[in-house]
């Protein structure tokens, strides 16, 4: 039996609205984006690891932080990498330029989850050659959605017919366990890419349950405030 080909894809643009630079700003002492490059790097299981950016700028500031031959450069116009660009069109639609002829199964990683670690992708990828089928990440929600309401003129209207609040049954036990996706893996053959019939990343895909610290999604200025305070805390406690 052949040994399957891991092929990372860690995509890092530039033009983050939010929080402007958000890719490449320290986090503990590294930008952002490195995090996720080194988780990926330090697996031997990942052969190669494509760094997808529109900013020259970023792909020296990584080189600066990660020596490796692992590393790749997708190197993407302002067009590929607007803010009303999907990535998975863009791997969809790119995927000649992206992958060439490699076989095997890539790996979106999206640089926003700075806490999926090496164990978290060698896990990932143990579920993907037991199970043989695709893989993403995802994990519970912090709070049950059976709550969730939405409002207008200061009235609410519940989104689910048999919401507690409406039926009176509050208590936390007896709510389901509901999860989503976090970004941190997403896993299926590159040979899925070439097809027409790929809509979704999470096309006949099964889950990976990941922690709520290790799925902290980082997106605004509290988000970095808040990971490198549990950062220090891991540090602390080791």
């Amino acid at each position: 039996m052949n040994k399957i080909k891991y092929t990372a894809f860690v995509p890092a643009r530039s033009g983050s609205k939010r929080l402007p630079g958000k890719n490449i700003k320290l986090l503990a002492g590294k930008p952002l984006v490195v995090w996720t490059l080194e988780a990926f790097i330090n697996s031997s299981k990942v052969g190669e690891v494509i760094f997808s950016t529109d900013s020259m700028e970023y792909w020296q500031i990584v080189k600066e932080y990660i020596k490796s031959d692992k590393l790749i450069l997708d190197f993407r116009s302002s067009e590929e990498a607007g803010d009303s660009v999907k990535i998975f069109d863009y791997l969809k639609n790119e995927n000649k330029k992206i992958f060439d002829n490699r076989d095997g199964v890539f790996i979106l990683a999206l640089p926003t989850a700075p806490f999926r670690t090496t164990a978290h992708i060698n896990e990932a990828i143990d579920l993907y050659e037991t199970l043989g089928k695709p893989v993403f990440s995802a994990v519970q929600y912090g709070f049950s959605i059976s709550f969730a309401f939405t409002q207008s003129d200061n009235n609410w209207q519940a989104v689910f017919e048999d919401s507690p609040m409406i039926t009176g049954n509050t208590r936390s036990q007896d709510q389901a366990e509901i999860y989503h996706p976090n970004g941190a893996i997403y896993l299926r053959p590159i040979n899925d890419l070439r097809s027409n019939e790929l809509t979704t990343l999470y096309e006949g895909a099964i889950p990976y349950i990941m922690s709520d610290i290790d799925s902290a999604d980082i997106d605004n200025e509290i988000d970095f405030m808040v990971a490198a305070a549990v950062i220090k805390s891991k540090k602390t406690i080791n």
